[in-house]
């Protein structure tokens, strides 16, 4: 599987609209990213997801907690805060 930064925004933007003081259950992320794609036929699947949190928890975007919960971290609103910035450029 490759890396794909749109992926990697994508659930960012997820986690960052879904999560709680607490973060977000994976188990609570998995269906709406499986029917984000907006293509019934080619829903995004678990193992994408599964991999890009790997992804972005090896970058420091996010933490993922005992009992797979997710919460952003400083690095990950400023990755996002950036890509916000350059497609306003």
């Amino acid at each position: 599987m490759r890396r794909d930064l749109k992926l990697v925004k994508h659930l960012l933007d997820m986690v960052q609209a879904y999560a709680d003081h607490e973060g977000v259950y994976l188990s609570v992320l998995l269906p709406k990213w499986e029917s984000s794609s907006g293509d019934s036929e080619n829903p995004l699947s678990y193992d994408q997801l599964v991999y890009h949190v790997n992804l972005c928890a090896n970058a420091g975007f996010i933490s993922v907690e005992t009992g797979n919960i997710i919460q952003m971290t400083w690095a990950g609103h400023e990755y996002l805060d950036a890509q916000a910035v350059t497609h306003q450029a």
